[in-house]
């Protein structure tokens, strides 16, 4: 990465010349401010001010998940807890997976996509179902089936 640029790593640490940001509501402020330019890079945006942002792989990281129970061992939704303390729920249609079997959805209005982190997946894993032979993976929330593509 360039030592000049803030980047964000795969797990959604943010650095500045090759230095974490490690102050919390630093860190923060730049998650949320956040944004993509018409060309589909991503911009921290503060005000008036932009920059540039790179990312090792995609912006976001799902942290955590809750899950939203609708009867007996049926799910309604999933609430995911991204990696800037905030809070939404997954749009099941959004769920791929990516190289290594990484895990991803689309977050904050379908605008970006955020990567589950091993805590995350590791929760919504027993909620996974494949068919017969083992090839195609889906999960179903309030009675619809959703593929993994």
């Amino acid at each position: 990465m360039n030592e000049r640029a803030i980047w964000i790593d795969k797990e959604g640490r943010w650095f500045f010349q090759g230095e974490e940001i490690s102050h919390r509501k630093t860190y923060l402020l730049y998650c949320r401010n956040l944004t993509l330019d018409n060309a589909g890079r991503l911009i921290l945006r503060i005000g008036r001010e932009e920059c540039r942002v790179e990312a090792e792989d995609v912006p976001f990281v799902v942290k955590s998940v809750d899950f939203i129970a609708a009867g007996e061992e049926k799910l309604k939704s999933i609430d995911l807890l991204l990696n800037d303390e905030t809070r939404e729920i997954l749009k099941p249609e959004t769920l791929r997976v990516g190289g290594q079997n990484v895990l991803y959805c689309r977050v904050r209005e379908g605008k970006f996509s955020a990567r589950f982190s091993r805590n995350a997946y590791q929760l919504l894993f027993p909620h996974i179902r494949s068919d017969e032979k083992g090839s195609r993976f889906f999960i179903f929330l309030d009675g619809k089936e959703y593929l993994l593509a």
